[in-house]
């Protein structure tokens, strides 16, 4: 046998050591391919679609640094499980040069084969991945299936030269062991881990201020709040796997009815030094799954703030605004009209007259402007959509904030006061603050003013005219929008505007889900690779555990309360550091509602329970596998 047959056996013999990190490797190289498939992809040159192209090498970026610390990390933890078959092969005669070549050598091999499998799984997938995305681009028709050659030349040189890299990295630090620790590997006694009482206090006090603090900030206060608060959840975390977690189990530990109940002397025999050897993995596990939980998270519900502020900023499916000079609004109506009837779409017009005017200032460049509509026109439409009618008396008026949300009621009285008008000369009473409003918000030109109608024709300003037409359906009149906005185009003159709301939520949805798109593998990966480490850390601990579990069964333990321990400890591995990671998601989307003055309770639930199932999916195959691994190591 040659030295090059010893490295390939030595990588086929222990492929169940290698294969979480053989196919997380491989994974992240489906996913690099995917990205530059997609990314170099012909149609992407469309100038609507460079964005795309642009984050698709952004994405690229951040996944080739990323996979380059998790194959750094997936390397240490094999090397350290493999420190007795290394001291083995140096009592044999090998020297220090022949077992940096040999771990070299195999570093290279699983780098060059999962490189070849992830292009070509990606390659076999490549049609429905391009499918998938541009039905999540909401393009019109599917991206075509191409030969993605330069894709396939980036990621083979990308990656081998991240595993060439890698492989001389990790030969390199296995300089310096000396052989009595290559002998004795894990079988080492460890110390009784202790905790300090001052930092699991802290770890609680960090964790909960940061929390506090997160979830009572509102509006802006939430962006000045976030790098603080990042840090102290950060700190907080670190010191919860390190030191809190191995008290409160030191304490469950002394409680002798929890701790003799049943199979919780055997589980409970080791966890806290399961904890502290897990500690940092735990740590990084959390950060990871929480970067992917709060990214994803935030993607899907700025999405879900964008299409709603435009929902709410046009309210109707149809708009269309006829100033003083348009020649074209009897002709422009009926066309509307026409069209919507030919579809069979049932509408309901409200129409609404309004004038632009300013306020007379004191100084030169104060004052504000003002859309000012009718009592009438204001209750019409209020009377059609089930809101509240207001009524207004002399020159009172009421007001619709253009840009501003409400956090309390003096934010309301901000803007009840007293105002005059360039066109009438006359002083009005804002004394009714509108929340939310029966007409669009794009309609404004500064704040919206609601006055009597008799107040309204006594403005010495050009009356505009307003029709909006609402319908029951709105999915239904996108294709009917694009046809209409090609066949009333806008002009330089402004005299006329028309828009319509399913094709501006599908353009809102365009623009954001380019990002989502981009995010959520990047969030996909970071999730993989965290569960990727807990798999290395579980696999890297059975020969240790096997041993353990072999005594245990001598004492007799049964096959069912094996399986029990067993389960308890893998879902402590399993849902301990995903488990914090969720509650650190869910505080995060909530400090993002409250950024934008809303919820997004469906968001967060859609997320974290999807990410939640996930991992319950994988915890179930996972068990299944190593308690068939151990019962043959047994």
């Amino acid at each position: 046998m040659t030295f090059r047959d010893l490295a390939f056996h030595n990588v086929f013999r222990n492929f169940r050591t290698y294969a979480a990190y053989f196919l997380s490797s491989a994974f992240s190289v489906m996913v690099f391919f995917v990205y530059a498939t997609f990314a170099f992809h012909p149609k992407l040159t469309a100038e609507t679609l460079k964005e795309a192209s642009t984050g698709m090498h952004f994405a690229e970026a951040i996944i080739y640094v990323f996979t380059f610390f998790f194959i750094l990390y997936s390397m240490s933890t094999f090397l350290k499980t493999r420190k007795k078959e290394f001291g083995i092969l140096i009592m044999n005669g090998m020297a220090d040069m022949q077992l940096k070549r040999l771990v070299f050598i195999e570093n290279m091999v699983i780098g060059f084969l999962s490189t070849l499998i992830g292009i070509g799984a990606g390659f076999i997938f490549s049609q429905i991945i391009l499918y998938s995305s541009s039905y999540l681009l909401d393009m019109d028709e599917p991206l075509p299936f191409y030969l993605p050659t330069n894709a396939a030349l980036l990621t083979f040189v990308a990656f081998i030269v991240l595993f060439l890299f890698i492989s001389l990295f990790t030969a390199a630090i296995l300089r310096g062991n000396k052989l009595i620790d290559l002998l004795t590997g894990s079988e080492k006694p460890k110390p009784e881990p202790k905790a300090s009482v001052f930092q699991s206090l802290l770890a609680a006090i960090l964790l909960i201020t940061g929390y506090t603090v997160a979830l009572l900030v509102e509006g802006m206060g939430v962006v000045a709040a976030m790098i603080p608060v990042t840090v102290v959840v950060i700190i907080g975390t670190y010191f919860l796997f390190t030191q809190l977690s191995v008290w409160i189990i030191t304490k469950l530990r002394k409680n002798e009815k929890i701790y003799l109940h049943k199979t919780n002397i055997v589980t409970f025999s080791d966890l806290a030094y399961r904890m502290k050897d897990n500690a940092r993995m735990f740590f990084i596990v959390t950060i990871i799954t929480t970067v992917a939980f709060s990214a994803i998270g935030s993607l899907v519900g700025f999405r879900s703030l964008m299409v709603n502020g435009a929902v709410k900023s046009d309210l109707y499916a149809f708009h269309y605004t006829s100033f003083s000079n348009n020649a074209k609004a009897n002709e422009h109506q009926q066309k509307i009209e026409n069209v919507l009837e030919n579809n069979k779409i049932h509408y309901q017009q409200l129409d609404a007259s309004f004038k632009n005017v300013s306020e007379k200032a004191k100084n030169e460049g104060e004052g504000s402007f003002f859309t000012v509509i009718k009592q009438s026109d204001y209750n019409k439409f209020a009377k059609a959509t089930g809101a509240n009618e207001i009524t207004l008396k002399g020159k009172s008026a009421a007001v619709i904030p253009q840009y501003f949300s409400f956090n309390s009621d003096a934010d309301r009285e901000l803007f009840k006061r007293k105002v005059t008008l360039n066109e009438n000369n006359q002083e009005l009473r804002i004394e009714t603050v509108l929340g939310q409003s029966v007409i669009p918000l794009r309609l404004l030109q500064g704040d919206g003013l609601i006055v009597t109608d008799s107040l309204y024709e006594s403005i010495k300003a050009e009356s505009n005219h307003y029709s909006a037409y609402d319908v029951n359906d709105l999915e239904k009149t996108e294709e009917i929008g694009e046809d209409l906005l090609a066949s009333i185009p806008l002009t330089e003159n402004g005299a006329y505007d028309f828009s319509s709301l399913a094709v501006k939520v599908n353009e809102v949805k365009q623009g954001i889900n380019t990002i989502l798109f981009v995010g959520l593998f990047i969030g996909v990966v970071f999730f993989v690779a965290a569960g990727s480490f807990l798999y290395f850390r579980l696999y890297s601990d059975l020969e240790e555990d096997s041993k353990k579990y072999l005594a245990i069964t001598k004492l007799g333990i049964t096959e069912k309360e094996l399986k029990r321990v067993v389960t308890t400890q893998i879902a402590l591995l399993f849902f301990v550091p995903v488990g914090v990671a969720l509650v650190h998601g869910f505080v995060a989307l909530i400090a993002l509602g409250h950024m934008f003055n809303t919820t997004l309770w469906t968001e967060i639930a859609m997320v974290l329970g999807s990410f939640f199932l996930i991992q319950v999916i994988y915890f179930v195959f996972i068990r299944i596998r190593y308690i068939k691994n151990l019962k043959e190591a047994l």
